[in-house]
């Protein structure tokens, strides 16, 4: 049974359209820096071993943090205790962030053992995701605040963005090897690209990522508010 819920007054949680497109953009511009972050975490590493590594991050990332990202989203909005969901919820997102980032790195040991690979970026990048901890926790309560129900709205295509951002690194991959004889630092400025590429076409393309009629994963649907 759900929990009762207030209905908050429609100007707290419809927002503008200008706010949700600048909301759009800061996403895609996080996500082209995340992108470029792993990029430059190979070093000097071949270009083929970058875009193995980052293909390993791909299909490990999307499929799984979109999963339970929207599994546990909805019983967020459903559970009488928010606390613990919130906190089953974070918990989920860095284990599945880690496995990726931490097969990505196992990978590139075991491809290249004696490479010399600092421990900074990946230890920096595991900061980062703990330090967003606050901004996930707000995110949520706004999210349980709302007045529809998850399982109402668009949810993202894992195999769509799959295919998206493997075009893509495909594309660097192709890049960095045209780039290498010419360009020192031809790693650095793949990874500018792969970040200019995705904040600027990121909000541009976002809507073919969505799926407008997502199935409930709830067997009481016709009972959800909304």
């Amino acid at each position: 049974m759900n929990a009762p819920r207030t209905a908050p007054a429609p100007d707290d949680t419809a927002p503008s359209a200008s706010a949700a497109a600048r909301k759009l953009r800061l996403r895609y511009a996080a996500i082209g820096l995340w992108m470029a972050f792993t990029w430059c975490g190979e070093g000097n590493a071949p270009a083929w071993e970058h875009a193995l590594r980052t293909l390993v991050i791909l299909l490990i990332l999307p499929p799984l943090l979109l999963r339970a990202d929207r599994h546990l989203t909805h019983k967020l909005y459903e559970s009488a205790h928010p606390g613990r969901v919130i906190a089953q919820l974070i918990t989920a997102r860095i284990a599945v962030v880690t496995v990726a980032f931490g097969t990505s790195l196992l990978l590139g040991y075991l491809l290249d053992p004696h490479a010399d690979r600092s421990p900074v970026l990946p230890a920096a990048g595991f900061l980062l995701l703990l330090a967003s901890i606050p901004a996930q926790i707000r995110r949520a309560h706004r999210t349980r605040a709302g007045t529809t129900h998850p399982a109402t709205q668009p949810a993202l295509s894992a195999p769509r963005l799959i295919t998206t951002k493997l075009t893509l690194i495909t594309a660097a991959l192709l890049a960095q090897l045209l780039l290498t004889p010419y360009l020192p630092n031809a790693t650095y400025a793949v990874a500018a690209a792969l970040f200019l590429t995705t904040a600027t076409f990121g909000p541009a393309v976002h809507g073919r990522f969505l799926l407008t009629h997502p199935e409930p994963t709830h067997d009481r649907a016709a009972d959800l508010p909304g």
